[in-house]
């Protein structure tokens, strides 16, 4: 418990933003039916968000979060790197195992012949494997890891205001419903706090053996 209440207190801000964002978003998953909830989103649309949602959605983006560890590690930080790397790959591993025993359908499936759906000709459309979002997973992964493994706590709410325009966007550009993102937030962000934890705990641990023997008297 120490170890949270210590990662809670040096990352206080992000999690208070995050927590914030959690309730709003349940709030309006509980409150408002799926399907509702889904074209209220979707159906409010222009050409100048549907470009920029598609560069959006790339924050959660494989190739960019990988990318972007490989940049950490050769220019910058490189136990931010390891730990983007890290939580990208476990978080992305339970998401997809979660796809396939829930074998959820996107919007697409359902929608494809409502002519108030609103799908962009120059992005593929799926319509399987629905439920959690991958690309919110990985961006609340990312998220988290750079509020709390970055020395630099702003650029963590840079990130997590980024990672919550990719979870909008992933709804605005018909690929899931609210509650595919809505658990891919949580997921992502678990995870990559679960790992900061075993990192924490580990080096106050690693610290500890390290130094016992310099202090131990017979």
């Amino acid at each position: 418990m120490k170890h949270f209440r210590k990662l809670y207190y040096e990352n206080r801000l992000f999690f208070v933003c995050f927590l914030a964002w959690y309730i709003v978003l349940s709030g309006f998953i509980f409150y408002v039916p799926k399907q509702e909830a889904f074209q209220l989103t979707n159906s409010n649309h222009s050409l100048f968000f549907d470009y920029f949602f598609t560069v959006i959605t790339q924050f959660g983006d494989g190739l960019f979060v990988l990318a972007l560890g490989f940049i950490c590690f050769f220019m910058w930080y490189r136990k931010l790197a390891l730990a983007i790397a890290t939580t990208y790959i476990g978080s992305g591993i339970i998401c997809s195992l979660l796809k396939r025993t829930f074998q959820a359908y996107r919007p697409g499936f359902h929608l494809q012949d409502d002519p108030s759906f609103h799908a962009l000709s120059w992005m593929p459309m799926a319509h399987h494997n629905a439920f959690p979002s991958g690309h919110t997973t990985s961006a609340f992964a990312l998220a988290a890891t750079i509020a709390v493994f970055s020395k630099n706590k702003t650029l963590g709410i840079i990130a997590l205001f980024f990672a919550c325009l990719t979870a909008y966007s992933r709804v605005y550009l018909g690929q899931h419903y609210w509650d595919d993102v809505w658990f891919g937030c949580m997921l992502g962000f678990g995870f990559a706090s679960f790992y900061a934890l075993i990192v924490h705990y580990y080096s106050i641990n690693k610290f500890v053996i390290i130094q016992f023997p310099t202090n131990f008297k017979i």
